[in-house]
């Protein structure tokens, strides 16, 4: 018998726990609201059409200027809705059928980072946005996150 109470008070108390920390966490959601991220599909900008930016590592791959025969960007509009913590957006960047990785970068008030050890000759890399600035909760940053590939 004492083995069967025993049971049943933990089970007791571990629902008050539980539902003591399940109010908390309501009250403390509504206190900061979420980090909202919007990623586009992808958009192919290819040659002779103009560089979106300066491509690292890529001389003739220049934002303005047309871009090198057999050179396609692929682009994702990255948008934030800032909340109550900062937050991130990874991402696979897909170069199109016989095409592979060879640089990327990033416009507006974005940074991105490769996430793949070795990018360069890849058909696909994951890629994380990230805004540039810290911002208020409320914040809209938005950009573009490019890969170039040939």
């Amino acid at each position: 018998m004492t083995r069967n109470r025993s049971r049943r008070a933990i089970a007791a108390t571990l629902v008050a726990v539980t539902t003591l920390a399940a109010g908390g966490g309501v009250a403390l959601a509504d206190a900061a609201a979420d980090t909202t991220i919007t990623v586009s599909p992808r958009t192919l900008i290819a040659a002779p059409q103009n560089s979106p930016i300066d491509f690292a590592g890529v001389a003739k791959a220049r934002a303005g200027m047309s871009l090198p025969k057999g050179y396609v960007a692929v682009a994702r509009v990255v948008t934030f809705i800032r909340g109550g913590e900062s937050a991130f957006a990874a991402m696979r960047m897909t170069c199109p059928k016989g095409k592979s990785w060879r640089t990327g970068g990033a416009d507006g008030d974005l940074g991105a980072t490769m996430l793949d050890r070795r990018a360069s000759g890849k058909r696909s890399v994951l890629v994380m946005a990230s805004p540039l600035t810290d911002g208020v909760a409320g914040e809209v940053v938005a950009g573009t996150v490019y890969g170039l590939c040939r």
